[in-house]
């Protein structure tokens, strides 16, 4: 239920008691006002019901909850015990600093005003922009050490993701 408040019910059921969150007022709609944008009432062929109904049983199986795991909570507990024995722990790495946020369109504006247009060797004259000539150089080619660099610094971030 990480980090958000919620509402919640405790209701006795026999000898259970259950636990049943409930919505804020403005998660309710008003049953008052009418949806006039929901969609109509659609018909289905008897072949098309079938079919659904069909795929619908081939892909039910029973229920077994004990198919399914919190490794989270599984996982805190691990940690538990391993501090509890006198193991020590090690932290996560912290989380990377932030980046520095720039206005794209305030960046865009400036690399605009700076690209030379046609013919004037000066900043941005026309409100069109210009495209470069033929003979104009093409980028450089990455070098071996940088495409290593580049494939090291994503396979390390794809592998901190996953644990």
């Amino acid at each position: 239920m990480h980090g958000k408040q919620h509402l919640a019910v405790i209701r006795a059921s026999g000898h259970v008691l259950n636990l049943e969150t409930l919505f804020f007022a403005d998660e309710v709609r008003d049953p008052k006002k009418t949806l006039d944008d929901l969609p109509g009432t659609t018909g289905f062929s008897k072949g098309e019901l079938a079919m659904a109904t069909q795929l619908i049983e081939a892909m039910t199986e029973p229920w077994k909850p004990g198919a399914y795991r919190d490794t989270y909570t599984d996982r805190v507990n691990e940690l538990i015990e391993a501090k509890r024995q006198g193991n020590e722990i090690q932290r996560a790495d912290e989380a990377p600093q932030s980046t520095n946020v720039v206005d794209l369109l305030d960046a865009l504006k400036r690399s605009l005003d700076t690209t030379p247009a046609a013919g004037t060797g000066r900043g941005r004259s026309s409100g069109r922009a210009t495209t470069k000539s033929s003979s104009a150089k093409p980028p450089p080619k990455k070098t071996a050490a940088k495409k290593a660099a580049a494939r090291k610094s994503s396979g390390s971030r794809t592998a901190s993701k996953a644990s």
